[in-house]
């Protein structure tokens, strides 16, 4: 069975929205390198309609000029949302998760294939974590405090316990968070 990989940006005090303001400083080859390895097992994304609009706008002219670009590029993306139609996914090999987005990624886990992934924290990562689709979060903590803006989870979303599987941290001094839900 494929897994559900969430990755994320955080700041220190838990913020995961703003990321163009306080992640460009913390963003260099070693986060290049994590993120080559992350999806060197993983043959999907899956995006809301959000993140693949940002997504579809600046992963294509970077083909080439980044390790993990044109994996990126190449790869499936689902896309789950309620307003896009497919001929709004100009993305290569983009395909509109059709109906419940919780039940589409569950029969996309059951199918053939590597890992997928899912960058952010967004109104799909939460649809996931309360219907217990995610395998594991790997959470990119930057080493700033910014006070304010959305935490990962939104208010009153589903408690998950969690169990840390590894700990690396890269320069300048970003620690990379890997945790599995505690079944």
């Amino acid at each position: 069975m494929r897994k559900v990989i969430v990755s994320a940006y955080a700041t220190l005090d838990g913020k995961v929205d703003g990321i163009q303001d306080w992640v460009v400083p913390h963003d260099d080859d070693a986060v290049a390198s994590y993120h080559a390895d992350l999806l060197a097992n993983s043959d999907g994304l899956l995006l809301g309609r959000r993140t693949y609009e940002i997504f579809a706008a600046i992963w294509p002219p970077r083909s080439g000029k980044l390790a993990y670009a044109d994996k990126i590029n190449g790869m499936a993306k689902y896309v789950a949302s309620s307003t896009l139609r497919d001929g709004d996914l100009v993305w290569e090999n983009s395909h509109l998760i059709e109906g419940d987005a919780a039940a589409g990624v569950a029969r996309l886990k059951q199918q053939a294939g590597q890992d997928l992934v899912l960058y952010g924290g967004s109104d799909l990562t939460d649809s996931l974590q309360e219907h217990d689709l995610i395998d594991e979060y790997r959470f990119l903590v930057c080493p700033v405090l910014v006070g304010k803006g959305r935490s990962f989870l939104k208010d009153g979303g589903r408690r998950v316990d969690l169990d840390l599987v590894s700990t690396t941290v890269i320069p300048p001094g970003v620690a990379i968070l890997t945790y599995r839900p505690a079944r």
